[in-house]
């Protein structure tokens, strides 16, 4: 597998923050016939400011299929939310909300990266009752969300 190389507020691989609609299309085309998964395109949404220059690029665990989706050399999707968590607020603190709180979003401004996923799941509730009550299939499904399902970049705030 390739590695996907996440910039802090800077990048994902080939598309970078402040390029344009255009800029990112034309790169698509070019890509396309180099050695970038097609799946890489289908999986990265970017969003645009009012010039029309990409401001946040957000990327779905499901390239972790054909990339080592790597920040800092931390493969973000394949390493466990709770312990992700600890080692990036270790690099930069990240802002203590509500939904930082209750596991499912984490903002790290001054590292321009936020990571999310629709449900929590930890490695205690592995042990509880209710998820050993589960079916075996619906257990597998469950421990998805023992990780983020969506990386996230904008630029970096400079503010304290």
């Amino acid at each position: 597998m390739k590695n996907l190389i996440i910039e802090e507020g800077h990048s994902i691989d080939v598309i970078k923050l402040g390029m344009t609609k255009e800029e990112v299309e034309r790169y698509v085309q070019l890509s396309k016939n180099e050695s970038i998964e097609p799946h890489f395109y289908e999986d990265v949404q970017c969003e645009y400011d009012a010039d029309g220059k990409v401001s946040h690029i957000h990327i779905s665990n499901l390239l972790k299929d054909y990339y080592y989706c790597l920040f800092r050399d931390i493969d973000v999707f394949n390493t466990k939310a709770s312990k992700l968590v600890q080692m990036l607020d270790k690099i930069s603190p990240y802002d203590r909300n509500e939904d930082a709180s209750l596991g499912y979003s984490y903002t790290f401004p001054k590292l321009g990266l936020s990571l999310w996923r629709g449900n929590v799941l930890n490695d205690e509730d592995l042990e509880a009752d209710w998820f050993k009550e589960l079916k075996p299939s619906i257990q597998e499904d469950e421990m998805r969300n023992l990780y983020f399902e969506t990386v996230t970049i904008f630029k970096i705030s400079h503010e304290e």
